[in-house]
């Protein structure tokens, strides 16, 4: 072992050994939008490599998005499309960002952000993959009727101030490494919503309008889970306790690995929640 060290220590010294360059960053930017003809419904899919994405649902607006980006055009390729269906009445929009998986270091920092604004009167499903940066989703306000996003290295910050005006079939969040916070998911108005961590903690704030009963499955390797639930909604929770992690339930009562709330029986609004912990807790608090 010592004698590969020693070799590798060498190798630098010896003429014809070549190493990855410096590549110094080209930053470049685009702008889009997309008027409104006959569509009724959205679809959108957006995987964004590296950087900062922020995503913003706008009022008023005569286009069914906007898009601002700043990137590094040494390294990475943007990819717009966008089409209807045979009716035209629902529109499809992608954006992706993806390395180019050049040789070379990067001289300076990837600077790459993405700003993307939807007009929130049409229903749309949204489907975001952000890979190593941060994510803003500011959904207030907007009509969703299918959200499924996904971060891998990095924070992640959701926001919900107003309710969604229509059903919401299906929410997924993961986040690989790294924290996420959510406020005002109640306002989403779900039937189903997954989430799945794997190396961070998470803060969930399930205020908001709720409107129907509601199934939560929650997933977690590393890491605790902070949920905040309205007194208003009754909540049952089906969780196994081992010695790697805790399970701090105030106001519940316990039946082996179920628990419910003592408001349960009599609250008009139910939440169902499958929790499964690995290296961390769970815990409800009340607001």
């Amino acid at each position: 072992m010592r004698k590969r060290a020693w070799i590798l220590c060498i190798l630098p010294f010896f003429p014809g050994c070549s190493f990855a360059p410096y590549v110094p960053v080209e930053m470049d930017t685009m702008s889009q939008s997309q008027r409104i003809k006959n569509e009724k419904a959205l679809q959108s899919t957006i995987r964004f490599d590296v950087g900062t994405l922020e995503i913003t649902g706008g009022k008023g607006m005569d286009s069914l998005y906007t898009l601002d980006l700043e990137y590094d055009k040494s390294g990475f390729r943007p990819e717009v499309q966008y089409d209807t269906d045979s009716s035209g009445e629902e529109g499809r929009f992608s954006f992706r960002l993806e390395g180019m998986h050049k040789p070379g270091l990067r001289k300076d920092g990837v600077g790459n952000t993405l700003r993307l604004k939807f007009n929130d009167s049409i229903p749309m499903g949204l489907e975001v993959s952000s890979g190593v940066g941060n994510a803003r989703l500011s959904l207030s306000g907007m009509k969703l009727t299918r959200v499924t996003f996904e971060s891998g290295v990095g924070g992640a910050k959701i926001s919900v101030f107003e309710p969604n005006a229509v059903a919401c079939d299906y929410i997924s969040l993961k986040n690989g490494v790294g924290s996420i916070e959510a406020v005002g998911l109640g306002n989403l108005n779900f039937r189903e919503l997954e989430f799945e961590g794997g190396v961070g903690g998470a803060d969930l704030d399930f205020a908001g309008d709720w409107k129907q009963d509601a199934t939560v499955r929650i997933q977690v390797g590393v890491g605790g889970v902070h949920l905040r639930m309205p007194r208003s909604v009754g909540v049952r929770v089906k969780a196994e306790k081992n010695f790697l992690s805790g399970i701090h339930l105030d106001g519940f009562t316990q039946n082996g690995s179920d628990y419910k709330s003592e408001n349960y029986d009599g609250a008009s609004v139910k939440v169902f929640m499958d929790v499964s912990t690995g290296i961390g807790g769970f815990k409800i608090t009340w607001i």
